[in-house]
């Protein structure tokens, strides 16, 4: 998404962290809990590193043996992966535990689902 919306079409980092983190939260019902760093929000945090040109491959994920982008060039690597508050992917590798999982009940808004898609 970083790779589409800021290198190749140019918006502005403020629009991209609105459109992937904010505006999906808002969508779902899960602002701001989710989508917002704020007291009372989880604090769930992505670092880009925004410096390098990257190709995918699934060697390159967790727990996987297949990705659609396996080959994809982006221009965004994620850094540090952060859950409420805890570090869970960094450079030294994943540090999460299925006991970290937590299921949020989520519900599209009647007024989002029924107006025009795009």
């Amino acid at each position: 998404m970083y790779t589409q919306m800021v290198t190749e079409r140019g918006y502005k980092l403020e629009q991209f962290v609105g459109m992937v983190s904010s505006n999906a939260a808002k969508i779902m019902g899960l602002y701001p809990r989710k989508g917002a760093l704020a007291v009372g929000s989880d604090a769930d945090i992505v670092v880009l590193d925004t410096g390098l040109q990257k190709t995918i491959h699934a060697a390159d994920l967790h727990e996987t043996d297949y990705t659609p982008w396996e080959g994809h060039v982006v221009t965004a690597w994620p850094a540090v992966t952060v859950l409420r508050g805890k570090v869970m992917v960094d450079a030294a590798g994943f540090h999460g535990d299925p006991k970290d999982g937590q299921f949020l009940p989520r519900k599209v808004a009647d007024e989002i689902r029924s107006r025009p898609a795009v």
